[in-house]
């Protein structure tokens, strides 16, 4: 095993998924900030980092529609599950 690139990501990253079907990949960190990455060839491309919600550290993602899970436990004092659809998709 070998590191094949490095990135900067949210502070304190804990939780990584991986859709293979787009070939992206989202880390989530317990700073609030998700990244998310597509994956050409062997090298990861940055796509965008940005500030979700307030310890948004857990994802998950749904290969067959492509959808990102982000459940949050403190939105204006609730829990919210936040379901994203990714953007920039080509056929999908």
């Amino acid at each position: 095993m070998r590191v094949l690139s490095v990135h900067a990501v949210g502070r304190d990253p804990d939780v990584l998924a991986f859709d293979p079907g787009v070939r992206r990949l989202y880390a989530a960190s317990e700073s609030g900030v998700v990244s998310v990455f597509e994956l050409e060839g062997a090298r990861l491309r940055l796509l965008g980092r940005r500030y979700l919600a307030f310890e948004a550290h857990s994802v998950a993602v749904d290969p067959i529609t492509h959808w990102v899970y982000f459940p949050l436990q403190d939105v204006n004092g609730r829990a919210v599950p936040r379901v994203m659809a990714p953007t920039g998709l080509h056929g999908h």
